[in-house]
């Protein structure tokens, strides 16, 4: 195809999981166009992630509420705009793309299987359309090595595990958090928010977390999450971490290696996993093979007994600092 002298990139599916997993499409279409000018529209606050990427030309906001004017905005102020790329269909994106006569991939969702990691699937459409490397590479946020330093001072001492005890939604919360505290014995232990009977770190911006998560990552420290956006801005700074996933099925949202993801309930006969939001613990935020009071099944059935180990099996020794 003809190189482009201007890329789009949009994600506006509003999580910040999903802005990670749509990385390899950004840095993908870098590397195929390097000459290319390329911007990415998403959301804040995970648009603050891309804001030191060097193969970023231009990061541009949408608000919440607001999407369609800001991807009609975005796509008119880029009148050389050779391709658009958008990992969602809502706001009318596809049309608008259409109507505006601008090469597009607008439908990275089609046909996907069940167990093809949703980045994954991502690339291999893209190349498909010859439009990125066949070649897989894992979500990568770029963070200065200033910051990784001064978040470093904000650890404990020694190798650390941090927890990320929250979750955007009810039925992502995991129920066994004191016991694996105590599974841990040993190891200086720390959580971002409450959730877990362990100190928190203080409150700091995303970009800071971001860089407390690599600072982790360069003790041999691990991290421990659900399938959350803080989990895998964690996996994308090159932190060491464990996944709990539930509703979700970690064969398609799973973390990249060297991540260990477990699974609860993996025959959950309510998991859809290319359609989760049609799941009824989606749409109805709870669980229905739970008591009315209790937490999600599929997140209780990840035993403690078998995050522990993880967690151990992941420490490692400590990684180089990096100079400024």
């Amino acid at each position: 195809m003809r190189e482009p002298g201007d890329i789009l990139v949009i994600d506006l599916l509003g999580g910040l999981g999903d802005l990670v997993m749509a990385l390899p499409v950004v840095h993908g279409l870098a590397a195929r166009f390097p000459g290319a000018a390329l911007r990415v529209l998403t959301h804040d606050p995970g648009a603050t992630l891309l804001d030191t990427d060097p193969t970023v030309a231009e990061v541009l906001r949408a608000e919440k509420g607001r999407e369609r004017e800001a991807a009609e905005a975005a796509v008119a102020a880029l009148g050389r705009a050779d391709l658009v790329v958008s990992t969602t269909r809502l706001h009318g994106i596809p049309d608008l793309v259409e109507e505006r006569g601008v090469p597009g991939v607008t439908n990275l969702w089609r046909s996907p299987p069940p167990d093809e990691p949703v980045s994954r699937r991502y690339v291999r459409i893209l190349a498909e359309e010859g439009l990125v490397a066949p070649e897989y590479r894992p979500p990568r946020i770029h963070l200065t090595a200033a910051e990784v330093q001064r978040a470093a001072a904000d650890l404990p001492a020694g190798t650390p595990v941090v927890l990320v005890p929250g979750a955007g939604m009810a039925v992502k919360l995991w129920p066994h958090w004191a016991q694996l505290v105590e599974l841990l014995d040993g190891l200086p232990v720390v959580a971002v928010g409450p959730g877990a009977p362990v100190p928190e770190l203080p409150p700091t911006d995303l970009r800071g977390l971001a860089a407390r998560f690599a600072a982790v990552a360069r003790r041999g420290g691990v991290v421990v999450g659900g399938d959350t956006g803080p989990a895998r801005v964690a996996a994308a700074v090159g932190a060491r971490t464990v996944g709990l996933f539930g509703p979700t099925l970690a064969a398609r949202y799973g973390l990249d290696e060297p991540a260990t993801n477990l699974q609860g309930l993996p025959d959950c006969p309510h998991r859809r996993p290319t359609a989760i939001t049609e799941q009824v613990c989606w749409w109805e935020a709870r669980c229905p093979l739970s008591p009315p009071a209790g937490g999600p099944a599929c997140m209780a059935d990840v035993p403690p007994a078998a995050v522990a180990p993880a967690v151990r099996a992941a420490v490692r020794e400590p990684l180089p600092v990096l100079s400024p």
